[in-house]
């Protein structure tokens, strides 16, 4: 038995392969009609992309989840990469800038 356990500790082992999971989410509101046009605009670039995960957070509902990224106006779209936040698109930017973030998402 010391003999076939011998070979084990010489082997080397590959690093292990990283993967870069990129998420984007909404903060959204149903009280502001522009929320609604990122909403749309996410559920057309989603069918597009399918590699990237989407989450959709209304703020009425769950309000807590706004202050861990700092969302001070809604509709809010953040892409995270590995848990942080690589792009911000807010109200002010339109959703014209929605398809350039699911590119992003995709490189």
């Amino acid at each position: 038995m010391k003999h076939f356990w011998k070979g084990f500790h010489a082997t080397k082992s590959a690093a292990p392969v990283r993967f870069k999971k990129h998420v984007i989410i909404l903060y959204w509101s149903s009280s502001d009609a522009e929320s609604g046009l990122f909403r749309n605009g996410i559920k057309t670039q989603s069918i597009r992309h399918p590699s990237v995960s989407v989450k959709t957070v209304e703020l009425s509902k769950d309000p807590t989840k706004a202050t861990k990224h700092g969302i001070v106006s809604t509709p809010t779209v953040i892409l995270l990469r590995d848990g942080r936040e690589v792009d911000r698109i807010s109200k002010g930017d339109g959703p014209g800038l929605l398809s350039m973030l699911f590119r992003k998402a995709q490189t």
